[in-house]
């Protein structure tokens, strides 16, 4: 599994305290939907579970049960996390599995400036054997986030050093408006 961001891992501990308080209250009630409906009233008002009710904000019945289903009478706490792909800032979250990646950027990244929905095409051709394939726009949103991200390995992979120098690299821009006559000399 991977690791969980402390955020997140404090929200499902706050969730599984939730559920044993409310699992707690309903004992004193003989009528289970009056029992909900009273704790989730009293917990939404801020009053008796405060520091929990800063970590969550405010619950619903659904959400209640919801929970206490995921938890299958466990105290597994890693249930109650939200279910998002934890990845870093450099690495993008997608369908595309490492194959289709390779040879994606391959025919992107080659010098003869393959266009997106050429290269997209020309994948797709290529991985025709396979069982599921990708749509275009999984293809597309990829190429689009790694120009975004890479757009010096861009440019050097498919216009070669010079353009690299010419675009990417930092250059000195001359404003000839605010020079006076004579304040630089140019050596021919």
């Amino acid at each position: 599994m991977t690791q969980v961001p402390e955020k997140y891992k404090k929200l499902a501990l706050a969730r599984l305290d939730i559920v044993k308080n409310w699992i707690e209250f309903r004992k004193s009630y003989k009528n289970k939907m009056q029992a909900d409906c009273d704790f989730i009233q009293l917990y939404n008002s801020g009053e008796q579970y405060k520091y929990l009710f800063e970590l969550t904000g405010q619950i619903s019945r659904g959400g209640l049960h919801r929970w206490h289903q995921k938890l299958n009478n466990t105290d597994d706490w890693t249930r109650l996390t939200p279910q998002y792909k934890y990845t870093k800032s450099s690495e993008y979250r997608t369908s595309l599995n490492d194959d289709e990646i390779k040879v994606f950027m391959n025919l992107l990244l080659h010098p003869n400036k393959i266009s997106i929905g050429k290269a997209i095409s020309l994948t797709k051709y290529s991985l025709r054997s396979q069982a599921f394939i990708p749509s275009d726009i999984t293809f597309r949103r990829y190429a689009k986030w790694f120009r975004d991200n890479n757009y010096d390995k861009w440019i050097l992979a498919r216009d070669g050093e010079k353009g690299l120098k010419d675009k990417v690299e930092p250059y000195i821009v001359r404003d000839a408006s605010i020079l006076q006559v004579g304040e630089i000399l140019v050596a021919v």
